[in-house]
């Protein structure tokens, strides 16, 4: 089979794990566009990682927009199409993205027997305005398969019309000999953490609950770190209540790191916390940074907001979102049991090595593909 993905994602090093996986199943020959750059509002702005040892091709290829995920489009005519005849398209933009509607003409012209797949996140109702209601009108009717990123996703979709093959799955997995367990101890006497470490990587928004963290926090009964790594407009309010602090009790705010830096910072927390909230316009995808530090063997705390408590399952704790009492009574709990931290610790690592390693993410998505090609 010989397969064409495409999509922002795999500008990065560590989501090309994914590809590399994908590329060693046997029958499969890949090539990737990708492209050229990229902007996101709080990252510095990023190229295409290229491994002259990758067992893949990467074609970087010249955009408009970049930075706006649905309206970027590529400056090619065949997209790469005439060299490479691919037996499969796979985009990973979402239903309605521009560059899907891209694909899918060029595929007309260039590669007409190929089939087209993409993928999606999107997880809360919607009703795109013209023309990008006619847009992804014409996406989803001429797909040959979908693929959802959760239940909720996969739901939205079968509102909005498409009826053909789909498969549940998120879009990545974790790189399980990178995110591993292992000792944090020096690391945390080099960042002056304590005995009771509590940890969040992601944006710093309020939408990710931190403001839930901070009231769970108050009356917490015994001294404990607060560890955040990571970016955002919640900052100087986070700093302001950490500077109110009484002794004994400190936030560090650790600045945003290069994704192979991530798993030293988790291997030095205690426990990881994500209360991500529900809001009118957003609500988790899935929650990727849960299974790294699961695969860490760190336990993690979770809200029941959308896709978390599916990812979590039974190797963690669920609490109701925006509820910092009960966060507070979890949080209690495991920091007065290091065994229970231990056993929550080894259920999670176990969990993800049975669902979301990137192994086990190209598995299912080549099984699903070859049917595809089969039908």
């Amino acid at each position: 089979m010989r397969l064409l993905y495409a999509g922002h994602t795999y500008l990065v090093d560590e989501n090309q794990k994914k590809l590399a996986a994908i590329a060693r199943a046997e029958g499969i020959d890949l090539a990737v566009v990708v492209p050229h750059i990229w902007r996101e509002p709080v990252l510095e702005t990023i190229y295409p990682h290229l491994d002259p040892e990758a067992s893949y091709r990467i074609f970087p290829t010249r955009i408009a927009l970049p930075g706006d995920e649905m309206r970027y489009f590529y400056l090619s005519m065949d997209l790469h199409m005439r060299r490479f005849h691919p037996d499969i398209i796979v985009v990973e933009n979402g239903a309605g993205a521009l560059a899907y509607t891209q694909f899918l003409l060029s595929k007309r012209r260039f590669a007409p027997q190929a089939k087209a797949v993409f993928f999606t996140w999107w997880n809360i109702p919607y009703r795109p305005r013209q023309p990008f209601r006619a847009i992804e009108h014409f996406n989803l009717q001429n797909s040959d398969g979908a693929i959802a990123g959760s239940r909720s996703a996969e739901f939205i979709l079968r509102e909005n019309g498409y009826s053909g093959p789909l498969l549940v799955l998120p879009q990545l997995g974790v790189d399980a000999t990178l995110f591993s367990p292992g000792d944090g101890d020096k690391l945390r006497k080099e960042l002056g953490l304590g005995d009771f470490v509590i940890g969040y990587a992601g944006r710093l928004v309020s939408e990710k609950g931190l403001r839930v963290l901070m009231r769970s926090l108050e009356g917490f009964g015994r001294d404990f770190d607060l560890l955040l790594v990571g970016n955002g407009p919640l900052e100087p309010e986070l700093r302001a209540w950490g500077a109110a602090l009484p002794e004994g009790r400190r936030l560090r705010v650790h600045p945003s790191v290069p994704h192979a830096q991530i798993p030293a910072l988790m291997k030095t927390m205690d426990v990881f916390v994500l209360p991500s909230l529900t809001t009118p316009f957003w609500k988790e995808q899935f929650g990727h940074v849960l299974i790294e530090a699961m695969a860490c063997g760190v336990p993690v705390i979770g809200s029941d907001s959308a896709e978390i408590p599916k990812v979590i399952g039974g190797a963690g704790r669920v609490i109701p979102e925006d509820d910092p009492d009960g966060l507070r009574v979890a949080l209690r709990e495991l920091a007065a049991s290091p065994d229970e931290r231990i056993a929550l610790g080894s259920q999670g690592r176990a969990r993800v090595l049975a669902q979301f390693t990137h192994e086990r993410i190209s598995a299912c998505t080549v099984d699903f593909l070859f049917n595809l090609l089969d039908s």
